[in-house]
């Protein structure tokens, strides 16, 4: 029998898998592709994620970008050069590599295996798979993404409709003398606010690649499809010249991410959800790689404490108590309220760019908070303190 078995082997099941290896843990991890895939996604990295990760995926960053550029919904500007490296990675490649880490830990990484039932069974969890295979785990840690799969449903987890969000990402090789042109010579993270209602575009030019997207949650849907919504947002920026001409929307692929809050319930017996599929996503920004390595890592350490009777409540209550510690607590009471301020109209959006073009307090704790390198609580509590200045003095712009 296994200790553990992990289900996907994206940035948070891989993590449980380096971690459980690296804690001595007989741990299996199962993935129906075969990497490296493909992943739709920005693929921006605070620098809080690097310590968390192993070797191979450290000198997989793509590049570092030195600055954030903030957009209204008129296409004002506001500029943040952050004190802490930010980095780019393309998924394809960086989710490979945490892959290699979890199996150089010593990790049992199983590609191409599509699990299709998760059924608790006395003292432990067998997990079957397409191919008829069955595996027998104390513990199941389910890391594959979102998508109510039919195992999921079984086990009583859900995945509330307006809980997610829908975006369409492109991700294409392009000349770095094209994109220096394009973009600027120094790499930056482009956030375009007002794309659509409760979300944005964003133009992340990496080393060799563009990365450009669009996002939007499902609580508040625009007239157009999120497809019409790309392609106007693509022409958008072709006519602002952050695009060449040739950039063809239709390489735009679709993709659906939790955009709310962590989903209920969060785990069941000895089954526990870690990274989109337990819904841990930043409601304000959608960023979601560093609370899937997160979870990934908080959920191996819950087992080993139950494993070595360290335990003093239930697996499920445990783990809970580790990511609310860590993260949850801000991103459901501070976040979440955050993300209902920002969003509530374009107005509210235009507003907001301009107190940070404005005012420099603003725009540099803005800056931090959608960058994730300082608490939502923290945001919060220095733009209430400074909002009626920076409204005023926002007059003037």
């Amino acid at each position: 029998m296994k200790d553990i078995v992990v289900v996907g082997a994206g940035p948070a099941g891989s993590a449980a898998a380096l971690y459980a290896a690296r804690y001595g843990l007989d741990v299996t991890v199962l993935d129906k592709a075969k990497f490296p895939r493909h992943k739709s996604c920005g693929g921006a990295l605070s620098f809080k994620v690097l310590p968390m990760i192993g070797p191979k995926a450290q000198k997989g960053i793509n590049c570092i970008p030195k600055r954030l550029v903030v957009y209204s919904p008129k296409l004002r500007s506001a500029e943040y050069v952050p004190e802490h490296d930010m980095h780019f990675v393309v998924r394809k490649e960086w989710d490979h590599l945490m892959l290699l880490d979890a199996a150089d830990a010593g990790a049992d990484v199983r590609e191409e295996t599509m699990v299709t039932d998760v059924t608790p069974s006395g003292d432990g969890v067998e997990v079957r798979t397409r191919s008829g295979d069955s595996i027998e785990a104390r513990y199941v840690i389910l890391a594959d993404g979102t998508g109510l799969k039919s195992y999921r449903k079984k086990l009583g987890f859900t995945q509330p409709y307006d809980h997610m969000a829908r975006t369409v990402c492109a991700e294409v090789p392009m000349d770095d003398a094209l994109i220096d042109e394009l973009t600027g010579e120094v790499r930056g993270l482009h956030i375009f606010f007002g794309v659509v209602p409760r979300g944005y575009g964003w133009v992340f030019p990496k080393r060799g690649f563009m990365n450009v997207g669009i996002g939007f949650g499902n609580r508040r849907l625009p007239d157009k499809t999120q497809f019409e919504v790309f392609a106007d947002f693509v022409a958008m920026l072709k006519k602002r010249k952050m695009l060449p001409e040739d950039f063809d929307p239709k390489t735009g692929i679709p993709a659906s991410i939790p955009f709310r809050r962590p989903f209920e319930p969060i785990g069941v017996g000895r089954v526990l959800l870690a990274g989109d599929a337990g819904g841990f996503v930043s409601p304000v920004t959608g960023e979601g790689i560093s609370f899937g390595i997160k979870t990934g890592i908080h959920a191996v350490e819950a087992i080993r404490d139950a494993m070595e009777g360290k335990a003093t409540k239930d697996l499920v209550s445990d783990y809970t108590d580790r990511w609310m510690a860590d993260f949850g607590d801000d991103m459901i009471n501070y976040g979440l309220p955050l993300a209902d301020f920002v969003y509530a109209s374009l107005r509210r959006m235009e507003l907001i760019v301009k107190m940070m073009i404005a005012d420099r307090p603003i725009r540099e704790l803005m800056g931090r908070a959608i960058l994730g390198t300082v608490t939502y609580r923290e945001a919060r509590k220095g733009a209430f303190r400074r909002a009626i200045l920076a409204a005023a003095k926002s007059l003037r712009v």
